[in-house]
């Protein structure tokens, strides 16, 4: 919740009404839903690290049929890359998580570069995504 209240109180970011399915911000222009969340199990740090584009691409396909969205992403992806199960504590590290949101809303911005096609259920979606990758 912390984190996601930084990022709304972000100059760069417009928040929105909680009830707007699928768009908690405004980033650049753009609507973006949130999502806060760790590096999945079964997913190799080297490879999020070097190709977030590619991370962003299996979040999509591989979400839930329950919870499935095509709407444009913020990831928002918490990795210790020494110990992955321990992930969850970067939550608790504020200094490190909102200085790295910070450096990434001063530094990105929202391009034809940052949109990716993916399939889900034999349907091709295309989305614009973003992902804010938290190591330590």
């Amino acid at each position: 919740m912390l984190i996601e209240e930084h990022i709304s109180a972000h100059e760069r970011v417009i928040p929105t009404i909680k009830n707007i399915r699928g768009t908690d911000i405004f980033f650049d222009g753009q609507p973006f839903d949130l999502k806060v969340t760790y590096l999945p199990r079964d997913y190799n740090s080297t490879d999020a690290v070097e190709n977030p584009t590619k991370l962003a691409v299996w979040m999509y396909e591989n979400q839930g049929a329950q919870r499935f969205g095509a709407d444009n992403r913020l990831f928002v992806i918490l990795l210790d890359k020494n110990n992955p199960d321990l992930s969850w504590e970067l939550k608790r590290d504020f200094n490190l998580v909102f200085n790295k949101i910070d450096n990434f809303f001063r530094q990105e911005t929202v391009s034809l570069e940052d949109e990716i096609v993916f399939t889900f259920n034999k349907k091709t979606y295309t989305a614009v995504s973003k992902v804010v990758l938290v190591t330590k």
